[in-house]
């Protein structure tokens, strides 16, 4: 097992990762937000191999959308170009060679040019992605971000604790960073896959923020008339 990498190390390894190429992992209908933790269950040969050279190195994977969930089949299907990159924080392997990961988002990355290496698995150089700030910085999104704290509470009160709704509104309370709060609260309440995808792209943080704001506030409404959201 690979030595775990320090939290001052994992914005160095990305960066070297993303200019020497990209491990990813294509999966439909999934994306893995910066600051938030995703598990996967790997079984295909070609990312297990990934893994086992992901966890001898730099622990650094990339998750990328694939356009259409027939398109898994494929040796080399379009990929959607922006997606989340992050370290493997935990792993379980099995004795058949499978594993069950936990990767932790660190940033979004642009893919720029697939690589042939000769791997199962396939390869990306990658850009990091700047998010964008208003002119004032993060105090110009304060009332929002008050809005936002507010309806996750009030989420937190109409779902049962195992939901983790309390747990969310409890961590959103005591952070101060907005983007960091959008995008914990937009992996833990947002479940279309497209919409999940939106939040992912968006590099506008105030715009990304109205987003999630807009989808919070929809799923509060839809239990304030007693019904079931997917959570």
């Amino acid at each position: 097992m690979a030595e775990r990498i320090a939290p001052q190390g994992k914005w160095a390894a990305l960066a070297r990762a993303s200019a020497a190429g990209l491990k990813v992992f294509p999966l439909y209908g999934v994306a893995v937000l910066p600051g938030t933790p995703t598990p996967f269950h790997i079984f295909e040969p070609r990312y297990k191999a990934l893994v086992k050279a992901a966890l001898e190195g730099d622990r650094v994977v990339a998750i990328p959308a694939l356009l259409h969930k027939a398109d898994a089949q494929q040796l080399r299907p379009p990929l959607k170009p922006i997606c989340g990159a992050g370290i493997i924080e935990s792993e379980q392997e099995y004795p058949d060679g499978r594993y069950d990961i936990i990767v932790r988002g660190l940033a979004r990355v642009r893919l720029v040019e697939e690589l042939s290496r000769g791997a199962m698995y396939r390869e990306w150089r990658a850009e990091i992605l700047e998010e964008i700030w208003p002119a004032a910085g993060a105090a110009a999104l304060s009332s929002q971000l008050e809005a936002l704290r507010q309806l996750v509470y009030e989420l937190s009160t109409r779902l049962p604790g195992e939901s983790g709704a309390p747990q969310l509104a409890e961590a959103v309370a005591q952070m101060s960073d907005p983007s960091a709060i959008v995008d914990l609260v937009g992996a833990a309440v947002v479940s279309d896959p497209e919409s999940r995808q939106k939040v992912l792209e968006e590099l506008d943080v105030a715009r990304r923020l109205e987003y999630v704001l807009e989808e919070v506030a929809g799923v509060v409404l839809v239990l304030s008339k007693g019904k079931n959201p997917r959570v």
